[in-house]
């Protein structure tokens, strides 16, 4: 087996074997360390509303992901820096997999009252 060939497997199975561990990146990112500091109300409104891009008291599945891409850019570390190396389809997964975490009822959008990142 070539270098390369070999480089290859072992890159792999490195994401194989650490799937699960990124699986869960995309909920420690998206926590209220990403979304607010002290998980305060004032502050989690605010993120609120940040997110709520268009203002009209809900946050849309198109509007969570621009904010919570954003935010996950702007907090650096290992965990933005583990998301971002993640292919822009599993991206998505993994945030439309917390959306409707949050999302109770299954209404498309989020309420302030839905509004708990690390649920």
């Amino acid at each position: 087996m070539s270098d390369a060939f070999r480089d290859l497997a072992i890159r792999i199975g490195a994401i194989a074997l650490l799937s699960p561990f990124i699986l869960g990146l995309a909920g420690l990112a998206l926590s209220d360390e990403a979304f607010a500091q002290d998980g305060s109300g004032d502050r989690r409104m605010a993120s609120f509303q940040a997110a709520d891009a268009n203002h009209d008291g809900r946050v849309s599945q198109e509007e969570f992901e621009a904010f919570a891409k954003a935010r996950l850019a702007s907090s650096g570390g290992m965990r933005a820096a583990m998301f971002g190396r993640l292919p822009p389809e599993e991206q998505k997964a993994r945030l439309d997999e917390k959306f409707a975490q949050m999302d109770s009822g299954g209404k498309g959008y989020l309420t302030p009252d839905d509004w708990h990142p690390q649920s």
